[in-house]
């Protein structure tokens, strides 16, 4: 609760009169189970009273959007005459609320993501953040734009599959996270079970093959006396590593000379057997995970697919992260802003009062940071076709640019470009993105 009671009346003003007729501004800062609402008339507005405005929690169920409703109409004003902002946050819980508002006749404005915390910092400085602060300002946006024009902090409602899309997509890579930590886990016990599996596997001691002949021979001696019959049904038959069963006897040799443990390891062969299951698991959810997202991919506007897959190395994966990190794209102004958000702009680093150096930003979407790396680092390399980034690229580095900064100055341009693509309805044009590099070798 602020500080005003929750039975206040929305139209109270400074004299005790009922302004009737006034602008209500209405600001509504999302939660899971409840949301901070606060209603301000124009006059607390202009006033500057709007920062001690009373602030209602309502539960996020029928009953709250009941006590929500009943509370505007308390007002008395009509509901083209109240305006109601809210920020696109917390996956889907804004969407019941409102839905529920249009339904009564209310006019939803969404507000960008980072207009409430520019405001905060503006008008605030670092005081702490709370939720009844935060609608506060988010209706004091409402004002500003009505008053100042200031229309940069609001946006069109993003298309409905990007949250879905989002979800899938970091869902895919919580599962990717626990495949990785359980074939490191895996690696740990191979090297007490059975060090030189490694020298046979090499790098892929984890891999589908390697953990297909660990599920049939759980130790070094079980491999040892197997026939080489059945060390190829596993190595040729299941998993179709023909190289490898031509080397079935230097594997039979390995596992006989072993160094690992053969005493008092009942509890570690049945942690691999475990970890041998959820490997295999696993596997298979990051398939229908990747099978969701590319039918999820299929409910996105036509366009801004073909546009994306206009770009060289670009994969079902790669266009489900970009499109669930950037939404609607009209949401940025400028190419700067959509790097920002992407987490691919330059931060000065500080010293005191002296800025020595600059360095990437530590802020941005992580996800969607990380696949634009990767992708760079697939167009530089030096089969990639077209070679528009790649000889933007080796023409950094040949002015004595390190390449680490080069390759960021790459993800830079790439993000921009991928903006004009999006933005201007255009499928990407290698020569024409060559020519504007001012790259004639592309």
């Amino acid at each position: 609760m602020g500080a005003q009671s929750a039975e206040t009346a929305l139209t109270e003003s400074r004299d005790g009169a009922a302004p009737t007729g006034t602008a209500l501004f209405v600001g509504i800062d999302v939660g899971r189970h409840h949301h901070q609402v606060t209603a301000i008339p124009r006059e607390r507005m202009e006033d500057s009273a709007w920062e001690r405005a009373g602030v209602r929690k309502i539960a996020a169920n029928v009953i709250g959007f009941r006590e929500l409703l009943a509370w505007l109409e308390s007002s008395g004003l009509p509901p083209d005459t109240i305006r109601v902002g809210i920020e696109p946050t917390g996956g889907w819980y804004s969407r019941t609320v409102v839905a529920w508002l249009e339904t009564y006749g209310y006019q939803i404005d969404w507000l960008q993501n980072w207009a409430v915390h520019e405001r905060r910092q503006l008008i605030l400085g670092k005081q702490t953040k709370t939720d009844a602060l935060d609608a506060r300002l988010i209706a004091r946006l409402l004002y500003e734009r009505e008053r100042l024009g200031q229309s940069r902090a609001f946006l069109r409602p993003a298309y409905s599959g990007t949250e879905s899309l989002r979800m899938l997509v970091r869902n895919r890579l919580k599962l990717v996270n626990f495949r990785t930590r359980y074939r490191l886990q895996l690696g740990a016990v191979q090297d007490v079970l059975f060090p030189e599996f490694k020298l046979f596997f090499q790098a892929r001691s984890t891999g589908r093959t390697a953990r297909l002949l660990l599920e049939r021979f759980g130790t070094p001696a079980a491999l040892a006396t197997a026939t080489p019959e059945e060390v190829s049904a596993v190595l040729v038959g299941e998993a179709r590593a023909y190289a490898l069963g031509r080397r079935i006897s230097e594997l039979q040799h390995l596992a006989a000379s072993s160094a690992g443990l053969t005493d008092d390891i009942d509890q570690l062969v049945r942690i691999q057997g475990w970890l041998l299951r959820q490997l295999s698991i696993i596997d298979k959810e990051i398939e229908v995970a990747e099978q969701t997202l590319g039918e999820a991919l299929e409910s996105w506007p036509v366009q801004a697919r073909q546009i994306l897959h206009s770009f060289p190395h670009m994969s079902i994966l790669r266009s489900a992260v970009l499109l669930s990190a950037i939404g609607d794209v009209n949401a940025f102004k400028t190419d700067r802003q959509l790097r920002k958000h992407l987490g691919w702009y330059p931060e000065a680093a500080e010293s005191g009062t002296s800025v020595f150096r600059h360095r990437l930003g530590q802020k941005g979407n992580r996800l969607a940071r990380r696949e634009i790396w990767l992708w760079v680092m697939t167009l530089i390399k030096p089969d990639c076709h077209p070679a528009t980034f790649r000889s933007y690229y080796r023409r950094l580095r040949g002015r004595g640019v390190t390449g680490k900064v080069a390759a960021g100055h790459v993800a830079g341009k790439l993000i921009s470009v991928l903006f004009f693509c999006l933005r201007n309805i255009e499928p990407c044009d290698p020569d024409r993105h060559a020519r504007a590099l001012g790259i004639s070798d592309a």
